[in-house]
């Protein structure tokens, strides 16, 4: 078919991982040999990188990917360092992927992929910028003249050091044993036994003792605080600092349960990295997203970007830039690929990326001879063909697991963490070399082969195992090369084959010669292969640069003013709680037809039980005026099972007491009608009979009952009118304190009523209950008492809330917040606040967001929520316009 690439354009497992390492040449040479499709989530990154560039030194950068296993979060990662390297050579960059919950470990291998000459240059700028910044601040004007600076010379060293031990006090607590470390790590008889602590090495007691840093690093406050000061060293040197943690997940979560002490070494990288003027980026699941705090989730805002599936448009261009690569630009579209033959990728991967590629390369090689379209009926047998091949840590443990059921004792040789080989030892050297290797694809593949059988022993057997695929071509010259290579699918056929290799292996000789030698024609043939694998890298990194611009087409587009996105915003608001509403709706009206349905039933059975006793007993009379005793006694007993048959189904009934069963439920109206009408009980199975009791309760003399039905009530409609109920009672807001804490840690966020409204009687100060709570409670508490703002003092926080109260006039009404709030943002926009802190407060306040106070519809304050949550949003709009308008000049 004409339409047919060359070769099969998909990866067959389509995975990206990174090395943990500061280097900059990986970045680049990443960025050379993998092409990345700007997707929602590489476009975030590359945004988030782009803006925290632009705004260094000024500004600190803040960002979290999260989302299913295969949605690209690694890769956008990959790409956005490769990015920030491309515009900003000098930018410092650090990858961590967590593998446990062990912060130290983390820490230590962290920080040791800087190298200790970048550390000492590190410090020494860092040292240089503080004479710098004291030789401005002395600065004396003479009569007459231009201001003269000092010059950096002219600041003595004490107060340097004085500064530099103020500087790290407020970034790490145990400063002064930093500060030894810093300050030995550029003399050179200490600087080694200096990076070795900072990087959490053992250091001998008398270098300790030297340099004046005591016992090794190993507890993990004290690794944040060196994380923290390490960012404060890069930046405070004139360079960008660039953090990424990956797969928080494991950090965050032991065995499925959230470990809160990490939660909160999290919180604190949270807030000090980006105050120090560097970039964090956080990637995890969508496991590790749910057990974040709320106030951490929060904190992330609008720097949140969720890895969502692909949509049919998105997995078009996709699927059509890999093909126009390896076409060379003469296909049409993604053809072969038919549009039922995208659908049925779309249903059989979910959306996900990742399994979409791998689909596709199997739905490629299953239409083989590629002569027919790949449609519906293609990708339907490639998928159910598919099998899902081991990663490298799994195929470790099946080769192992081999070696040791037959006895064989082998030496793993690992590589950064991970096993890479095994060996059979002999006398001098291995006898045998299981090599183990990742699925290689594009231009690296030929140069891969070459240097997997360059590196091997000469005189050892080896054999190679590789996961997933390895392009026909070149597994002709290892096979060639090596004594066996294996491709690890996860098929049966592999385990056979696997079993095979280690029985042959089990019964050979100590020596079973030389593997064969790559000749200089195979060679060739590999250079050949690898100068074609370049020239499709390039053309695909040139259909997904076509992509990008695609996508960001609408961005291009001139932005319309604020009255316009406004009205967008308002629009967007009420069709979502119109969603919302209807959604809450239907949930009650299923539950009460449940109810009702299982009344119908219990009535039918009962029924049936009472007719069926009845006809026992009359036939039971007869046959016993017949002489039938025994026929009798049986008709007897079955009677009396029919009665308590019907006994158990009168008291169900009478356990359900379903209110008005007949009744037709079309609106909120005819709910309250029927409400007012029905015997109120808060354990009923019917939701009527619950929603009668929130109506008629009495809210000061049945509080506690009426505030446990409320934590107990599954319903969102129900809870609601309980909520409302609740806050009619005459009790103050801090008295209400503990139910509401309460509600918010079992995810019952209608206890939000009794704070969110007017104070019955004034007070003479905040009272503690009210100070101490979570600012974003002392939100709503503000909002409902616009006339006692003292009422929502408290301690101040890093938490977005923080700049909404501010806004509403709590720390005075001439702040510029408050000023702005009451009198309208001006078209200059001249409050200088973070953009990060401006998304994370229009987050917390959204109505659009999962966990925002204005999706709570049914609170009283919530139109104030809207004015406040859209003031937020034109200030990012204005800040947004401003740095648009400067970058274009």
């Amino acid at each position: 078919m004409a339409d047919y690439p060359r070769r099969n354009p998909f990866p067959a497992r389509g995975t990206s991982s990174a090395e943990e390492t500061s280097l900059p040449g990986f970045l680049s040479d990443w960025s050379r040999h993998t092409p990345t499709a700007i997707l929602p989530g590489v476009r975030g990154t590359e945004r988030t990188a782009r803006a925290y560039l632009d705004g260094f030194p000024r500004d600190g950068a803040l960002s979290c990917m999260y989302g299913a296993h295969g949605t690209g979060k690694t890769h956008a990662a990959r790409h956005m360092m490769a990015f920030v390297h491309g515009e900003n050579p000098e930018a410092i960059q650090v990858y961590l992927r967590f593998q446990e919950d062990d912060f130290v470990a983390a820490y230590r291998r962290l920080v040791s992929q800087l190298p200790q000459t970048l550390l000492a240059d590190l410090s020494l700028s860092y040292l240089g910028t503080i004479e710098d910044d004291l030789a401005a601040r002395a600065a004396v004007p003479a009569a007459g003249e231009p201001m003269e600076l000092l010059g950096a010379d002219q600041v003595e060293t004490g107060e340097v050091l004085e500064e530099q031990a103020k500087e790290i006090a407020a970034v790490a607590g145990d400063a002064p044993r930093f500060q030894r470390a810093l300050s030995y790590l550029i003399r050179p008889g200490y600087s080694e036994a200096a990076y070795d602590w900072l990087c959490g090495k053992p250091i001998s007691a008398e270098a300790a003792a030297a340099i004046g840093v005591g016992g090794r690093i190993d507890d993990p406050v004290t690794c944040r605080y060196g994380l923290q000061l390490l960012t404060t060293l890069v930046t405070r040197g004139g360079r960008p600092f660039v953090v990424v943690l990956d797969q928080c997940e494991k950090f965050l979560l032991e065995d499925g349960e959230p470990v809160p002490a990490n939660a909160g070494l999290l919180q604190g990288l949270v807030e000090v990295i980006p105050r120090a003027r560097g970039l964090l980026l956080l990637v995890t699941s969508e496991s590790g997203w749910d057990a974040m705090p709320q106030d951490l989730r929060q904190r992330l805002g609008a720097g949140a970007c969720h890895l969502l599936p692909l949509t049919p448009e998105e997995a078009r261009q996709v699927l059509a830039a890999y093909i126009g690569a390896a076409s060379q630009g003469s296909s049409d579209g993604i053809r072969p690929f038919t549009e039922k033959g995208l659908l049925a990728l779309l249903r059989h991967s979910g959306g996900n990326i990742r399994l979409l590629l791998q689909f596709a390369w199997s739905s490629f090689e299953e239409a083989a001879p590629r002569s027919v379209p790949i449609d519906a009926g293609v990708v339907a047998r490639a998928a159910s063909s598919h099998s899902r091949c081991p990663g490298l840590t799994r195929l470790a443990m099946l080769v192992e697991n081999e070696l040791h059921t037959r006895g064989l004792s082998a030496e793993r040789v690992e590589e950064n963490g991970r096993i890479m080989s095994f060996q059979l030892p002999d006398q001098r050297e291995p006898r045998v070399v299981i090599k183990l290797s990742e699925a290689v694809f594009f231009d690296d593949e030929a140069l891969n082969a070459t240097e997997l059988v360059g590196s091997t022993a000469r005189s050892a057997f080896t054999a190679l195992l590789v996961t997933g695929y390895v392009s026909p071509p070149v597994l002709d010259e290892l096979r060639g090369a090596l004594h066996a290579v294996l491709v690890a699918d996860g098929s049966a056929a592999f385990a056979r084959d696997l079993h095979g290799l280690v029985e042959r292996i089990a019964s050979m000789p100590a020596r079973d010669g030389r593997p064969g030698e790559l000749d200089p024609t195979a060679r060739a043939r590999l250079e050949e292969l690898y100068a074609d694998r370049l020239g499709e890298a390039a053309a695909l990194r040139h259909e997904l640069a076509k992509l990008a611009e695609r996508l960001e087409d609408d961005q291009r587009r001139p932005r319309p003013g604020w009255p316009a996105r406004r009205a967008d915003l308002v629009e967007r608001v009420s069709q979502v709680r119109a969603e919302r509403a209807a959604a809450d709706w239907e949930e009650f009206r299923r539950s009460r037809t449940d109810v009702v349905n299982q009344r119908e039933t219990l009535l039918g059975w009962l029924a049936v039980a009472v007719g069926a006793a009845a006809v026992l007993t009359v036939i039971a009379l007869a046959t016993a005026s017949l002489h039938s005793i025994p026929l009798s006694a049986a008709l007897v007993a079955g009677a009396l099972g029919a009665a308590g048959g019907a006994v158990l189904a009168q008291r169900r009934l009478a356990a359900i007491g379903v209110g008005h069963p007949k009744a037709v439920l079309r609106s909120q109206r005819d709910l309250d009608r029927l409400a007012r009408e029905t015997v109120p009980d808060a354990r009923s199975a019917d939701p009527l009979r619950r929603y009668a009791y929130a109506l008629k309760e009495d809210p000061d003399e049945a509080y506690p009952r009426l505030a446990e039905a409320l934590l107990r009530e599954p319903l969102p409609l129900v809870r609601q009118a309980m909520g409302h109920r609740l806050a009619a009672s005459t009790r103050l807001a801090a008295d209400c304190v503990p139910e509401v804490l309460r509600g918010r840690r079992e995810g019952v966020p209608e206890v939000l009523l009794l704070l969110a409204r007017r104070q019955r009687r004034a007070e003479s100060g905040p009272p503690r209950a009210l100070r101490d709570l979570p600012p974003e409670l002392r939100v709503l508490v503000a909002l409902a008492n616009p006339d006692a703002l003292e009422l929502a003092d408290g301690a101040l926080t890093q938490q977005p809330a923080d700049l909404a109260l501010e806004a509403l006039g709590v720390r005075g009404s001439q702040h510029l917040l408050a000023l702005a709030f009451r009198g309208g943002v001006p078209q200059t926009a001249p409050i200088e606040i973070p953009p990060t802190a401006l998304r994370a407060t229009a987050h917390l306040l959204s109505p659009l967001e999962r966990d925002g106070l204005g999706t709570y519809d049914w609170l009283p304050v919530i139109t104030k929520i809207d004015d406040l949550y859209l003031f937020f949003e034109e200030l990012l709009y204005y800040q947004e316009e401003i740095r648009s308008s400067s970058h274009k000049s």
